[in-house]
């Protein structure tokens, strides 16, 4: 199974690649799992032709069995990086319809606030309009900031539980 786990931030440093690397890491015995970076991508303009970057970033998704979102929140949403991302995916973007469509996607990630990314998370499961699992993260006490590890073993148990059952309905959509 292969899986593109993305970053949702342009951010240098962020929790939320420190999230997908874990994943990548710790289910590498059931899944590919690929972190991709959206910091390189240009800001979606309707009117723009998409770059090279863009070109590969939808033909990722489309190779891909299934698609992780690890988003921060930012002012109780996704960042515009994200949005900016997911817009190039989109039908408003011409001959774009086929890059999510029906795609197996996840939704987790962390911030910095008691309810780590949940709002967020809403924001991009709306967006994607697509069934889902989801782990919150409370990111300032949970990683070792010098390994990026994740260190806190009930959340650990919560992406493990997420992750499995994602992978579930990743095989269910290959049927």
């Amino acid at each position: 199974m292969k899986l593109l786990a993305i970053v949702g931030t342009n951010a240098d440093f962020s929790y939320n690649r420190f999230l997908d690397q874990f994943m990548a890491k710790r289910y590498k015995d059931q899944a590919e799992i690929e972190v991709y970076e959206i910091a390189d991508l240009p800001r979606f303009k309707k009117e723009a032709q998409p770059d090279s970057k863009v070109e590969e970033f939808k033909n990722k998704i489309r190779e891909a069995d299934g698609v992780i979102f690890a988003t921060p929140e930012y002012d109780h949403g996704i960042p515009s990086a994200l949005k900016s991302a997911m817009e190039w995916t989109g039908s408003h973007a011409q001959g774009n319809a086929d890059v999510m469509k029906m795609k197996p996607a996840m939704v987790l990630g962390t911030s910095y606030g008691i309810q780590g990314a949940s709002r967020a998370q809403e924001e991009m499961r709306e967006i994607l309009l697509s069934p889902d699992q989801s782990a919150n993260v409370h990111a300032a006490d949970k990683f070792d900031k010098n390994t990026g590890d994740l260190l806190d073993q009930e959340t650990i148990h919560a992406i493990d539980l997420a992750f499995n059952n994602f992978v579930k309905f990743v095989e269910q959509a290959q049927k």
